[in-house]
């Protein structure tokens, strides 16, 4: 499944108008196919053009594979099971970039430990299933990022809408460690504490100061350490 998916990424970049440099069972096979091979293959440091002829042919001879496995499959497979391919093949490849720890499978394997049994009713090993939770954790992450973003209707009415992106709250670290800043013409507070990466209203309550407080020149802030 996982090499039918790269045949088609190939070939989806393939445009129509695109020099014929073979054929096989009547389907075309062409310069612009043969590059976006050489470019993965080669890492771009080869174009069609510039291999030998006994290259060229070994390749025409590789891509004839793929276009044949692509058209046949095409052919036996139908809509449905090319959709459920489609959509099996991106949502391992969006998992991919979900970090799972290992205390998260660890806990998944306990809550679900009764349903991992063999036929003989005995309990899998966690080693045995942990590779197949960790993506089962990693696909659900992803499909609830996505859902995050959905908006369905029923009926004519809202029933979930995209969640909003929550701002991350600006704070004072609370390990007491701190530096000094020595106000300069021209500092304002929200601009100090803008450039310490906390709130102005933290900036206020570290210095005991309050909403009418003035800075002066020379006057010492506490900020958090860098």
């Amino acid at each position: 499944m996982k090499k039918l998916m790269v045949i088609f990424a190939l070939l989806a970049t393939v445009g129509l108008s695109a020099k014929t440099i073979a054929t096989v069972n009547g389907y075309s096979i062409d310069e612009k196919e043969a590059n976006a091979f050489l470019k993965v293959a080669t890492k771009g440091k080869v174009t069609y053009k510039r291999l030998r002829k006994k290259d060229k042919i070994s390749l025409i001879e590789r891509l004839a594979v793929d276009k044949l496995v692509l058209k046949t499959a095409l052919k036996e497979i139908k809509k449905k099971e090319q959709e459920n391919i489609i959509a099996g093949f991106w949502l391992r490849k969006k998992a991919a970039k979900y970090k799972v720890k290992d205390q998260e499978v660890k806990d998944a394997y306990k809550k679900n430990k009764k349903y991992f049994k063999d036929k003989k009713g005995k309990n899998i090993p966690f080693e045995k299933v942990k590779e197949m939770i960790k993506n089962s954790i990693a696909q659900k992450k992803a499909v609830a990022k996505m859902m995050d973003k959905a908006k369905i209707v029923m009926d004519g009415k809202v029933i979930s809408k995209p969640k909003k992106a929550k701002k991350k709250k600006k704070t004072v670290s609370t390990n007491g460690e701190h530096s000094l800043y020595e106000v300069k013409s021209g500092n304002t507070l929200s601009g100090i504490a803008n450039k310490y990466s906390i709130s102005t209203k933290a900036l206020r309550k570290m210095n005991g100061m309050t909403d009418k407080s003035v800075l002066k020149i020379g006057q010492k802030l506490k900020v958090p350490a860098k």
